[in-house]
């Protein structure tokens, strides 16, 4: 086996690098876990990448064979830097690269003893070779937001993929597009835009027949609602419909579309439609409502362990079952004749698959938060927590959830939303469960809970009906 031939990285494309993770994860340098991420690191981490044939290399340090042939990214590291004790470096490296965009973790199978093993793959966009063109360098940070500079907040967030960011490329022509002056491109899925005066068009996605965003293929909206579209609630890829930015409509209206047919619709209820949210001194959150202000009490959650995804992947029901009920018979025709072959599989693992090769056709069977991260959480102790009630769920500052309990809060919250199985995620589920699960446990530090107690049942289902069917609730700025 011959030793890999690591061409040096280029220079425009390791400032693209660099840039790319100030952005998406920490200014560089920074240590993590004890180990110091640095420009050179970056660099030489995917130099190590790219040289592989597969761009991807095992994480952990493996035994070296007899031809001394590096066979992981802990062992290229250690020769190439002169690291002792790699192995804690290449993990740390692994997740910038991966946070930022730039790699994906996967397995790495052993040729000689069959075992799989954790391991990280170079993304296509960031490869190279000895005749790659030069990457076009991103605008500084902050850039104006003038007619000719798209806003550096909107550009820190790819809206079609949720994970590269967006880069201004100056001195090229998009085949079969009129000219302008520069277009905007991702540097994770390739989604490219361009400007038209204040709006910004998408003209590509990188799989056409995606069925999230084909609907938003040629439709121009301005930066805010782009950035809305990525950043809205923390929701994951793409699950909402655009809406024109003349209309000038709330986040929640931006994905209020779901990947089913009309008649299946998911009734999920996104940011609640109430007056201002009034912050008192003492943590509780005053809330207009029924020509009254209620007054709710934050209750703590206690998060345990990490997120988990692809839930999903534990479906033990057959393929070819599934879709013969009612709630998948519009994937039927599709499934039989491209997937003919599948049928006999777990739809759980037959999905998964999809997802690896980047198939979008597996999230027709999802719902639209059925493939988001979930955790696990308990409600603290208190008062409050053994009383019946309205409680709310506020994310970022909006009221996203409204519901009652028969029983008490604590374990109402626990039954509903603590834990999230592979049944929550598909199809015939309206996602409320997923989505609040996905909302709480990937935002901590701007989720709450608060609980208002109402021991009248019908009084409890006024309120809830009327924190849903009234106008947009946010915080207010300052306190009464």
């Amino acid at each position: 086996m011959s030793a890999p031939q690591y061409f040096p990285i280029p220079s425009e494309l390791l400032a693209l690098a660099c840039e790319t993770v100030n952005r998406r994860v920490r200014p560089l340098p920074f240590m993590q876990d004890g180990c110091s991420v640095t420009q050179v690191l970056i660099g030489v981490t995917m130099e190590c990448l790219n040289a592989e044939f597969s761009k991807t290399l095992a994480i952990t340090l493996k035994q070296t064979p007899e031809n001394g042939v590096p066979e992981g990214l802990g062992r290229c590291l250690e020769q190439r830097l002169n690291l002792t004790g790699s192995d804690p470096c290449a993990a740390v490296i692994t997740g910038v690269l991966c946070s930022a965009g730039i790699a994906e973790k996967t397995e790495v199978l052993d040729s000689a003893s069959h075992a799989r093993s954790r391991g990280v793959r170079l993304l296509p966009p960031w490869t190279w070779h000895s005749a790659s063109d030069p990457a076009s360098s991103l605008p500084p940070a902050g850039a104006g937001t003038g007619s000719n500079t798209p806003p550096s907040p909107w550009m820190s967030l790819c809206p079609v993929c949720r994970t590269g960011i967006l880069n201004r490329i100056v001195g090229k022509q998009l085949y079969g597009i009129p000219h302008t002056d520069y277009y905007v491109e991702c540097t994770h899925c390739g989604a490219k835009f361009i400007p038209e005066k204040d709006l910004f068009c998408l003209v590509s996605i990188a799989t056409i027949r995606d069925p999230i965003w084909k609907h938003n293929l040629n439709k121009a909206f301005s930066p805010e609602s782009w950035m809305e579209i990525a950043r809205a609630s923390g929701t994951g890829p793409a699950r909402r419909a655009s809406t024109p930015s003349s209309h000038r409509t709330s986040p929640a209206s931006l994905f209020s579309a779901p990947r089913c047919p009309p008649s299946r619709i998911p009734s999920v209820a996104v940011v609640l439609k109430t007056g201002t949210l009034l912050p008192m001194k003492d943590s509780s959150l005053g809330v207009p409502v029924l020509d009254k202000i209620l007054y709710f009490k934050p209750v703590r959650l206690i998060f345990s362990g990490g997120l988990k995804e692809n839930v999903f992947e534990k479906e033990q029901k057959c393929l070819k079952d599934i879709i013969s009920t009612p709630a998948y018979s519009h994937l039927k025709a599709k499934t039989e004749e491209k997937y003919a072959n599948y049928l006999p599989l777990r739809l759980g693992l037959f999905l998964w698959e999809r997802k690896e090769k980047h198939d979008p056709f597996y999230r027709e069977f999802l719902n639209p938060w059925g493939d988001e991260k979930y955790g696990t959480f308990m409600v603290e102790d208190s008062v409050l927590s053994g009383r019946k009630g309205v409680y709310l769920v506020v994310i970022e500052g909006k009221a996203s959830h409204a519901g009652y309990s028969h029983e008490s809060f604590k374990k109402t919250l626990t039954q509903e939303f603590s834990r999230i199985t592979a049944g929550d995620c598909y199809l015939d589920r309206d996602g409320t469960r997923s989505r609040i699960n996905a909302l709480l446990c990937s935002q901590k530090k701007t989720a709450s809970v608060y609980l208002h107690a109402v021991d009248n049942e019908e009084e409890r289902v006024r309120i809830v009906d009327a924190l849903m069917n009234s106008p947009p609730a946010q915080l207010h700025k300052t306190e009464p």
